[in-house]
């Protein structure tokens, strides 16, 4: 049988994740070492897999990664569409990759995977830049050949399963990397339980005075990676290329690290995105936190109720109870916070706002937020949003774009409705 194509695609089990999923589909967060489509990818050894997103995004990221995105005219033959908030193992990809055509994978009435020959696979792939529903499951499973009900697939349905997820998958991403010794530990670092454990690639360095404990688990540290004198790190954890980890850091296992990033204070179980900075004192636990954020002097997203209570997160407008006790915030992407910020457990903090003092609840996208400091929400001014972003791509040596400019924009004009029945004003912000 012929290698199959693969594709991945978004359902709308998206919106259950938004803020964060505004500025990125779904298979594009991060979870464990990897995004959710990179791993789908490495599992089916398919690294020309194509994916598919709403259009808004799938503009954004073509011209980010310079190939196809959302492009029908791509499909050639058979081709396995892959649902991009499964988290796969080997046993799923194999069943995936024996897939005929006509074959459909379902659980709880999402589609897991379809396998669709050269026509129908375009048909079904013009429908893709909005995201899957029910109905379109339905009518997929009445002209199927073959329906097989995956239960023992997990597809991610609530944000919290963003925190419990990567703690699980972690592990097992960093074994799967390819183990580097390139970079240089300095003999006053210590190291507890095996060398081998550790893996830190080239151009990295691990200063002295600095502990990685691999006891429960490995560390990985990319390329280009700075651990300053003093820092802590215990596995599992992961840290991406370029990042700097200062001094005051402690970093819990079950943390993930993007690139370009600058981390201090204490992390624990924690996900952070790329080109994000916390290099100052304060606690951030079992929480989310995405691109571009930069988080003040001694700012706190607390992940436990002093009641010891589960925790509540909003989701399409209703309070649904985790079920855990350990939540913290969850931080989309360019968000800024000041010095001495405190968010409680559960809150959502939409695309680019400013957050100052306590937090206590979700505040909305493009927002400036100081209510504990005595004023209004103000929605921010969509040119200074713009301008502080060049500053920031600046400041990391990177040129603002166009397509960046217009993702912003977007996401502005989505959010409009949310930020007026939140009670957001427009003026002018001051304390």
């Amino acid at each position: 049988m012929p290698k199959l194509r693969a594709a991945i695609f978004e359902d709308d089990a998206y919106e259950n994740f938004l803020p964060l999923t505004y500025t990125r589909p779904s298979f594009d967060l991060r979870c464990g070492a990897k995004s959710f489509r990179h791993r789908i990818m490495d599992l089916l050894r398919a690294p020309d897999a194509m994916p598919f997103t709403r259009d808004y995004l799938a503009d954004f990221m073509e011209s980010k990664e310079k190939g196809p995105v959302n492009r029908t005219e791509s499909i050639i033959g058979t081709t396995l569409f892959i649902n991009g908030l499964l988290v796969p193992n080997k046993a799923i990809a194999l069943k995936m990759s024996r897939a005929s055509e006509g074959h459909i994978g379902v659980k709880d009435d999402r589609l897991v995977f379809v396998c669709l020959g050269p026509v129908k696979a375009r048909e079904f792939a013009e429908r893709l830049s909005r995201p899957l529903g029910s109905l379109d499951v339905s009518q997929l499973e009445r002209s199927a050949m073959k329906r097989v009900e995956v239960q023992e697939a997990k597809l991610l349905s609530h944000p919290r399963e963003l925190i419990s997820t990567n703690s699980e998958i972690l592990k097992g991403d960093i074994l799967s990397l390819k183990k580097s010794r390139a970079g240089k530990v300095h003999p006053k670092a210590t190291i507890l339980g095996k060398r081998s454990d550790l893996s830190i690639g080239p151009r990295s360095v691990v200063e002295a005075g600095t502990v990685i404990d691999v006891r429960a688990g490995p560390v990985h540290i990319d390329s280009d990676c700075i651990i300053r004198p003093n820092a802590w790190i215990q596995g599992p954890t992961f840290i991406g290329s370029g990042t700097q980890v200062l001094p005051s850091a402690r970093i819990h296992g079950g943390s993930s690290i993007g690139v370009m990033c600058n981390i201090g204070g204490e992390v624990e179980e924690t996900v952070i995105h790329g080109h994000t900075d916390k290099a100052h004192a304060g606690y951030v636990g079992h929480s989310y936190i995405g691109e571009w954020v930069s988080l003040g002097a001694l700012t706190t997203a607390s992940d436990l109720k002093i009641t010891y209570g589960t925790v509540k997160v909003n989701i399409r407008g209703q309070r649904i109870d985790t079920g855990e006790t350990n939540i913290g915030a969850f931080i989309a992407d360019h968000v800024k916070t000041s010095i001495g910020a405190m968010i409680y457990p559960g809150g959502k903090i939409g695309v680019a706002t400013q957050i100052h003092g306590i937090v206590s609840g979700d505040v909305p996208s493009f927002s400036i937020y100081a209510k504990s400091l005595g004023s209004k929400t103000i929605e921010s001014i969509f040119e200074s949003v713009a301008e502080t972003q060049r500053r920031t791509y600046q400041r990391k040596r990177i040129e603002q774009t166009a397509a960046d400019i217009t993702l912003l924009k977007k996401v502005y004009e989505l959010t409009k409705e949310e930020r007026k029945s939140s009670g957001v004003v427009q003026g002018r912000f001051s304390i």
